[in-house]
């Protein structure tokens, strides 16, 4: 969209205010800069090429570009669309990212992953019985099973588990050596014209390994993926799945057995699993497939839609870890059991800081470390 556009929609905003009660960010900070209101107004004065403080640059930045606000407000603006829109504006503009958005790019583009791990390291989640017979690459197989940064690297079980899951039932894939980022770190940074060179170099790579499937484990991955590839390259006609919903449907074609857990749990839905995932939200299916395994849920809200975010969402916690210690915390005091279980290593990797931040006895937890769990 041009700038007239993003403003015209900004100026539907009637300033209800209804968006402020939507926004974790806004609700442990009480800045109005901070909230979706706030921010619609500072885009508006990207868009116009005006000048904006520091504080609102950072206002910008630290927005989880969650969309709890765009499903409350009454105008159904996309404010997530329109404040990611006016980071590309300052980046263009020479005024943005901030220099953590830039150090992390940096380690992106040299060590292709955005969480400052060594290449050489990211197939250490691999267990050498498994190390010792994969082909990689050479394996004859379209179908991708794609770990991202946070699962290569911060939360190895997240990668694991999946792997060892699919090899039990007898799945076909392949994982690739040297894997890169997916590129969703430096979009949501503003820097476009750099994700979309990732972006590329990815679909490339893709295509030379034959691939048509690709099972992502990271929420972010899927986003990136299944919703920004699509929207800058009509050629991405690869099929994209959360290894959940695979696995779900393995369950379904009683591929997989079961023995009860006995567990009672809470979980959350990640914002890029849920109402940020276009093509279907993955509510039903991780509950399903917890349920086969024997494990009692608790919830955090009734509306799936309305789950809180994590906290960590779009680099927010490199401009301000205080912000996602708390959004992290308001979440934990709501909780009624001590585990915590997610289908994203990013909203599990942050629990953990949370906790620990805190000082609190809850664990967090990958959902597929229940489902090893559970087989028979």
């Amino acid at each position: 969209m041009n700038h007239d556009q993003l403003i015209r929609e900004i100026s539907y905003c009637q300033n209800c205010f209804t968006c402020l009660d939507a926004c974790d960010t806004f609700k442990v900070t009480n800045n109005i800069d901070q909230s979706p209101n706030g921010r619609l107004k500072i885009a508006e004065h990207v868009f116009k090429n005006e000048k904006i403080s520091d504080n609102q640059l950072i206002a910008l930045y630290t927005c989880t570009l969650c969309a709890s606000c765009n499903l409350s407000c009454p105008q159904n603006i996309d404010i997530a669309k329109i404040i990611h829109a006016a980071k590309v504006q300052l980046v263009v503009n020479g005024e943005a990212p901030l220099e953590v958005h830039d150090n992390i790019i940096k380690d992106i583009i040299e060590k292709e992953n955005s969480v400052g791990g060594k290449p050489e390291d990211r197939l250490k989640w691999l267990p050498e019985t498994y190390l010792r017979d994969e082909l990689f690459e050479e394996r004859e197989c379209d179908t991708l099973l794609f770990l991202g940064c946070m699962s290569s690297f911060r939360v190895k079980e997240s990668a694991t588990v999946p792997y060892e899951i699919l090899k039990k039932a007898g799945y076909n894939f392949k994982i690739l050596k040297n894997e890169p980022c997916c590129g969703e770190y430096v979009y949501s940074a503003g820097e476009l014209e750099i994700a979309k060179e990732m972006f590329k170099h990815n679909i490339e790579l893709f295509k030379k390994n034959g691939i048509k499937n690709i099972i992502v484990t990271c929420g972010g991955c899927l986003y990136a993926f299944d919703n920004v590839y699509r929207k800058y390259f009509k050629e991405f006609d690869i099929n994209v799945r959360h290894v959940v919903d695979v696995i779900h449907e393995l369950m379904k074609q009683d591929k997989l057995a079961f023995k009860g857990l006995n567990k009672t749990i809470t979980y959350h839905d990640p914002c890029r699993l849920g109402r940020k995932y276009h093509k279907k939200a993955l509510y039903s299916g991780p509950r399903e497939l917890l349920e086969k395994c024997g494990v009692v849920i608790k919830e955090l809200v009734q509306d799936h839609d309305k789950c809180p975010c994590c906290g960590a969402g779009s680099g927010i916690r490199g401009v301000d870890s205080t912000i996602c210690i708390k959004i992290g915390k308001d979440l934990f005091d709501k909780l009624e059991t001590s585990e915590l279980v997610s289908s994203c290593p990013l909203c599990v990797f942050n629990f953990r800081y949370v906790n620990y931040k805190n000082n609190m006895d809850k664990e967090s937890k990958y959902i597929t470390d229940y489902v090893l769990e559970s087989i028979k």
